[in-house]
């Protein structure tokens, strides 16, 4: 029996493999803990564990997840139908106490990584009319009550420390997996998780890797080490598409990259004249330096030689297609000539120095990105140094504020503008959960009361007038100075077939083997 069995995995051509998938990923993830480290990729990773309670599409469209539906009972009241006969991995059923609990840890558990804090602050209380239905009060009435969802998962209403899911007693999901084995900087071991209410798919085990560097990454695929990657490298598009051994898949994104000078009325340390003595006051306070950076910026070559065409020249920090997006205005028109004769108005005739930091991996070849603008503002007389740095390093210099312009990008994975102008653009606000990924400490009072009106408009009509109107003022005093909007890429084996989305994150549940 054993020898047939051989022989016919054989000649399926390799179908013995189908029941396992070894995925690499540019990023890793920082914790088990599903309300901390909040990341786009982290979420994808986690959410092969934890359900949430409304989930999202491939096309970032709401679908039923642990509820099967909702509605709204009052401008500020939502009732959520549970899904039946959901248990966790470890046989608990699932109950409505554990939408709550989960929902009052996410606002409260502390971390260094961050936490996802801000997508609960809207909730006033979570209740339980009935067994089967949670209902969710907010502070005022808000429409993004779905989208901030989509965020949390869901995990037993028992308290339990991030280091306890770390060392899996407290990773315990209603998933379409269960973990099976991780440590920090390792591979995530996945197995099938046989209690899931998910239809079964045709991974028995998933292994989820993080290889930050891309050619080790690319090399991992072509070894077979690795049957699927995210991110590949832009230089190594056209060598996959010919190579019959594997396949690519790309989609649009959904996240804009763009420069975010300091607002602060002082300069940092990373603004110099030419005897290398700090510029005061901040140069980049005026809004005619602002645009002659943004002038000296040639985004279609951007986009054609750094991102080998997989992108699009962006106009505003959220890509085209967008609820939200203003579509009024062009992307800023490349003109070293204009952009010099700015500089000099704004008292800077011969330019200045400054320090461009970015990541190094942290979004698709950022460092990259960095190099080609710091060229091209070089035209204009403003010499840049790159300083391109690991995550860990990039994250905490944002959050000290320590940099006087940035490369960074956002991505709106609930295909909504208001999760950028609420954190990215509207003014820091911690009292009301507000600007939170506001890098620059941008602030525009007039930006602040549209941001706040959208956020509470329940009627679509009204709210998408107000968002585009507050990105087009955000835009114009050059708040972000958006890039490009690159294309996800996902390179697999022949034999492998991914659904490509929105979404930055990977998820097993869009691969599937084929002929």
């Amino acid at each position: 029996m054993r020898r047939w069995a051989a022989v016919l995995m054989l000649l399926a051509g390799g179908t013995a493999r189908a029941a396992s998938l070894s995925i690499a990923l540019q990023s890793d993830i920082a914790a088990l803990d599903p309300h901390v480290a909040p990341s786009q990729t982290g979420e994808a990773v986690l959410r092969h564990v934890y359900d949430t309670l409304v989930d999202r599409d491939a096309e970032l469209k709401f679908v039923p997840g642990l509820a099967t539906s909702w509605r709204l009972v009052s401008p500020t009241a939502w009732d959520f139908t549970l899904r039946q006969g959901v248990v966790f991995s470890d046989g608990t059923p699932l109950k409505a106490e554990d939408i709550a609990f989960s929902i009052a840890r996410a606002g409260g558990v502390s971390s260094s990584v961050g936490t996802y804090a801000p997508y609960v602050r809207a909730i006033r209380s979570v209740s339980i009319p009935t067994s089967d239905v949670v209902r969710i009060e907010t502070v005022s009435p808000y429409p993004q009550l779905l989208g901030d969802l989509v965020r949390i998962g869901i995990v037993r209403s028992r308290p339990a420390a991030t280091e306890a899911f770390n060392d899996l007693s407290a990773a315990i999901g209603t998933g379409a997996f269960r973990v099976e084995r991780w440590s920090p900087g390792g591979a995530l071991q996945l197995v099938r998780n046989a209690k899931s209410w998910h239809p079964a798919g045709p991974w028995d085990t998933v292994s989820i890797q993080p290889v930050a560097n891309d050619a080790a990454r690319l090399v991992a695929l072509m070894s077979g080490a690795v049957d699927l990657i995210d991110k590949v490298p832009m230089s190594d598009i056209e060598r996959l598409r010919v190579d019959p051994r594997f396949r690519l898949f790309v989609h649009e994104g959904n996240r804009s990259m763009f420069l975010a000078p300091n607002f602060a009325p002082d300069s940092g340390a990373y603004v110099i004249d030419d005897r290398g003595k700090r510029l005061q006051p901040n140069p980049l306070l005026n809004p005619k330096v602002r645009e002659a950076l943004s002038r000296a910026i040639n985004r279609s070559a951007l986009v054609e030689r750094v991102m080998a065409g997989m992108g699009a020249v962006a106009n505003e920090v959220v890509p085209a297609g967008m609820f939200g997006f203003d579509g009024s205005q062009t992307a800023e028109q490349f003109n070293v000539d204009a952009a010099k004769r700015l500089l000099a108005e704004a008292g800077y005739p011969n330019g200045f120095r400054l320090v461009l930091h970015c990541s190094n991996g942290r979004y698709v070849n950022d460092r990259a990105t960095c190099l080609a603008v710091a060229q091209m503002m070089a035209r204009i007389g403003v010499q840049s140094d790159v300083q391109a740095e690991p995550q860990a390093v990039f994250y905490a210099r944002l959050s000290r504020q320590d940099f006087d312009l940035v490369l960074n990008g956002w991505g709106s994975d609930t295909g909504d503008s208001i999760v950028v102008l609420r954190q990215a653009l509207h003014s820091v606000d911690p009292a009301k959960g507000l600007g939170g990924f506001n890098r620059g400490h941008y602030a525009n009072a007039e930006v602040d009361r549209l941001i706040e009106m959208a956020a509470g408009a329940l009627e679509p009509d009204t709210r998408l007038a107000v968002q585009r109107q507050a990105m087009r003022l955000a835009m114009e005093e050059k708040a972000l100075i958006p890039l490009y909007t690159s294309a996800w890429v996902w390179g697999a084996r022949r034999g492998i077939s991914y659904q490509g989305s929105y979404e930055e994150g990977t998820l097993a549940m869009r691969a599937s083997p084929e002929p």
